[in-house]
This record gives C-alpha cells, sequence and structure tokens, in this order.
C-alpha cells in the first residue's frame, strides 16, 4: 500500500472509532435528559414540595408559562477578563401565581455563567402555565446567552 493511502485508511478507522464511542458530537442542548447541575437555593420547606411537579414530570397545560419581564444577566467579571462566551440552560419552576420557586441548570457551556444565570432567571417575572382555565405550576425551559460586546 501506498504511504498516502495508508494513512487515509487510518485516519478513517480512528474518526469511525471516535464517531461510535460518542466523542465526536456536537455539542446540543440536551432538553431534559441530563441530571441537573446546580438549584437555586430553596425558600421552601419539604412539605411544599408535595405541590410542584418534579423535574420531569409531565404536566398537561393549555397555555405554557412565559416570561413577562426578564432580568439582566450580569456578565460575570471572571469571564470578561477571559473573553469567555457561552450558553445556558436553565429549567424553571413557575407556581400558580407565576413566581419562580427553583431554577436547575441542565446544560451549560461554561459554568462561569451558571449563577448570573439561575439570579437573573429568579429574579424575573413570569405568567403561570394554565390548564383548564386554571393556573398550575409548570418547569419552563429559559435560555441564557452570554456573548461579548
Amino acid at each position: 500500500m501506498k504511504p498516502k493511502k495508508l494513512i487515509l485508511f487510518i485516519f478513517s478507522l480512528v474518526l469511525l472509532s471516535l464517531i461510535t464511542q460518542n466523542a465526536y458530537s456536537q455539542a446540543l442542548p440536551n432538553f431534559g435528559t441530563d441530571k441537573p447541575k446546580k438549584a437555586a437555593p430553596k425558600a421552601e420547606s419539604k412539605s411544599d414540595d408535595a405541590e410542584f411537579p418534579g423535574i420531569n414530570d409531565f404536566v398537561p397545560v393549555d397555555e405554557q408559562p412565559a416570561i413577562v419581564k426578564r432580568a439582566p444577566a450580569a456578565y460575570p467579571e471572571l469571564a470578561k477578563t477571559a473573553r469567555i462566551e457561552g450558553n445556558v440552560y436553565l429549567k424553571v419552576l413557575v407556581d400558580k401565581d407565576g413566581k419562580p420557586r427553583k431554577a436547575v441548570v441542565f446544560k451549560s457551556d461554561a459554568e462561569v455563567f451558571n449563577d448570573a444565570a439561575i439570579e437573573s432567571a429568579m429574579k424575573s417575572s413570569y405568567t403561570a402555565a394554565t390548564s383548564d382555565g386554571n393556573p398550575v405550576a409548570c418547569w419552563l425551559v429559559v435560555p441564557y446567552s452570554f456573548k461579548m460586546k
């Protein structure tokens, strides 16, 4: 075999090996199958958790919760200094009154942005989800994008 063909053959085997081992994959948000990485501090007691759905529970709704006013997310100084950009995807539990109860990071490009995204989500205001005309507690996916200006 010629050296060029041998190198191409070896490269193909290595690439095939990486693809089958899932080591070479595109970073896309994984909506709900990853374990939560960080949760906001809880203000309610354990007995209050019974009235809220779990993070992966299905809640049938007629109208999804929505963000009324998004609080600005502060760009962390460490990320500014290092010139890091990235995205954070949160699941936010919105209660029957439209108040955020918990915020959980389930996908993040850089952990340096997680606290800023959670803080912003907990300060934002939302509308509650409705089911048969009644407000219900429900989880909402909220993306945050941190880009240098």
